[in-house]
């Protein structure tokens, strides 16, 4: 059974004319009468009522007409697929991440994607975790890093989990202990990035499950504002271990929580659409890699 006769019964179905029809898939009228008598003949019924240049559907035609748009749509999805597989080593990729995480762990293995692939283009786009997730949903982006916190309305894979360490002044009266325990700082200042940075709602959501009301203050989104924050004494702030290498902490020093907290990164794209086999391809390359040279390797 041919597609071209779903999508004239769709076509006369959708104008309630032949003649309508014919008009939209720029055709002739005998020509879409033909398919649906053909139709209707494979099918063994009727599909429509005619009434002078005026159609309308019959029973089976009312049941048949979502499921040929639904074979409509499933057929250009496959085509679709096969096109953009066929063509993964080009196009363009909107890939998103936090600028963070972009800058010290994407960039490198951004670079060796573009030297294996160098006619596919791909727009950075950065954001917090919150608009990345929607703009994935929402079409806007094809994949992205985030950490997630909570369910998501994305598919995921996994990339790393990261853990979360305590940054302060080397002369603060917690620096000299091996590791903090949420109660301690039941009195401090605890600088956190905004709501959209999830990092940092893993954090908050760690010391609310312990049952410890720190003053949180949400001030900075940049982690090396924060850490000038911090110099100044404004507080502490737990941030990921990728953000606390010692080259970043003069006057600082990092320490780990006695119970450890942990984040996680994941790639994120659609539940409900394919995705262009170059979006496919710079997936399948920053897992690889992440996942080959164990990133951040957790210790």
């Amino acid at each position: 059974m041919e597609l071209d006769l779903f999508k004239s019964f769709v076509a006369v179905a959708e104008a309630r004319s032949f003649t309508g029809a014919a008009r939209a898939m720029h055709s002739t009228q005998p020509t879409l009468s033909r398919q649906i008598a053909r139709l209707e003949v494979e099918l063994g019924t009727r599909l429509f009522e005619r009434y002078g240049r005026h159609v309308e559907p019959t029973l089976t035609g009312q049941a048949l007409l979502p499921l040929a748009r639904a074979i409509i749509s499933r057929t250009d999805e496959i085509l679709t697929l096969s096109r953009d597989q066929a063509g993964t080593g080009s196009g363009t990729v909107r890939f998103g991440a936090v600028g963070n995480v972009m800058a010290l762990l994407l960039t490198p293995i951004l670079a060796s994607f573009f030297a294996s692939y160098p006619r596919v283009s791909v727009d950075l786009i950065e954001m917090d975790d919150a608009r990345l997730e929607e703009a994935v949903v929402s079409g806007e982006l094809d994949c992205a890093v985030i950490t997630p916190w909570g369910s998501t309305r994305a598919a995921t894979q996994h990339l790393l989990t990261e853990e979360i360490l305590l940054i302060m002044p080397r002369n603060h009266p917690l620096a000299s202990e091996p590791a903090v325990a949420l109660s301690m700082l039941a009195n401090e200042s605890v600088l956190l990035p905004r709501a959209g940075m999830n990092a940092g709602n893993v954090t908050a959501d760690a010391f609310r499950r312990a049952g410890v009301e720190a003053r949180f203050s949400r001030r900075a989104n940049y982690p090396e504002l924060t850490k000038a924050l911090v110099r100044t004494g404004l507080g502490v702030a737990p941030m990921p271990k990728m953000l606390a290498v010692a080259e970043t902490l003069e006057g600082l020093i990092a320490v780990p929580f006695d119970k450890p907290l942990y984040r996680d990164l994941k790639i994120i794209y659609p539940r409900d659409r394919p995705l262009p086999g170059a979006a496919r391809a710079l997936m399948v390359h920053i897992r690889g890699a992440v996942l080959g040279r164990g990133a951040l390797d957790q210790s």
